[in-house]
């Protein structure tokens, strides 16, 4: 019989081998449902500088109710949310509830409506996970839904596996921030691919069909983009990045 902590790794891994925001989502989601967390959304936290677009860009995973971010974001209450202030002073997960004493008098009316309006969108508990990244910024992961029951040995297997749910998110945004910045041609692509698979240029321009010339041009290219020092670094740098499958 699995132990609770069997089943945490089962669904670590699963994340792991996650290659997209959505995958994160239903690998983590897939665990929590159990305890009636069916829906989560997971990123960094904005500043107060933030409004608008600017505010989209701290989310790492969206995944709540249809409708529900776009009115939270147009009316812009990550200011007023008792959740977000509970998450930015105390890093320990908690229920929603506990976050209600983070309301603050002058904004208590617009956090009392967004709160109702959460509830329309069957949104009515959760539990959150706050964590600090390698780089200091406070992100969290939130998980909600119409009805929780969360057993007292949950919310340590909760917070294990949206830890690393919302670390593997963010090394997805970073590697293909970097993916964009070395901006690869489909061609020196293909060339790193059957680098990769041990191919001198001389092999891969017969396979590809262009002048030897031609495949270590896009060789050089792709070294120089993926700041790589020689052929096995850039093959490594672009199989991190995801490039070559």
């Amino acid at each position: 019989m699995a132990t609770a902590l069997d089943q945490t790794l089962d669904v670590i891994a699963r994340i792991d081998k996650a290659i997209s925001p959505q995958e994160i989502c239903d690998g983590l989601t897939h665990f929590t449902s159990d305890f009636g967390l069916d829906c989560m959304i997971a990123g960094t936290m904005p500043s107060p500088r933030d409004h608008g677009k600017a505010q989209e860009q701290h989310l790492l995973v969206s995944e709540f109710p249809n409708g529900w971010m776009e009115r939270y974001l147009r009316k812009e209450y990550v200011f007023i949310d008792p959740i977000i202030r509970r998450i930015q002073s105390d890093l320990a997960p908690f229920h929603w509830l506990e976050a209600l004493p983070y309301i603050q008098d002058e904004t208590a009316g617009v956090a009392t409506r967004m709160l109702n309006e959460a509830c329309e969108f069957n949104l009515k508990a959760g539990f959150a996970v706050p964590m600090i990244t390698l780089d200091g910024t406070i992100a969290a992961v939130s998980l909600g839904g119409e009805k929780t029951d969360i057993p007292p040995h949950a919310p340590a297997m909760i917070s294990m596996v949206s830890t690393f749910a919302i670390g593997r998110a963010i090394e997805l945004r970073s590697r293909e921030r970097k993916r964009i910045e070395a901006r690869l041609t489909p061609r020196e692509i293909e060339c790193l691919k059957w680098a990769a698979e041990g191919k001198t240029e001389w092999e891969i321009s017969v396979i590809l069909s262009i002048s030897e010339h031609t495949a270590d041009k896009h060789l050089a290219n792709a070294h120089r983009k993926l700041k790589a020092a020689n052929r096995p670094q850039a093959v490594a740098n672009a199989i991190r990045l995801g490039l070559i499958p």
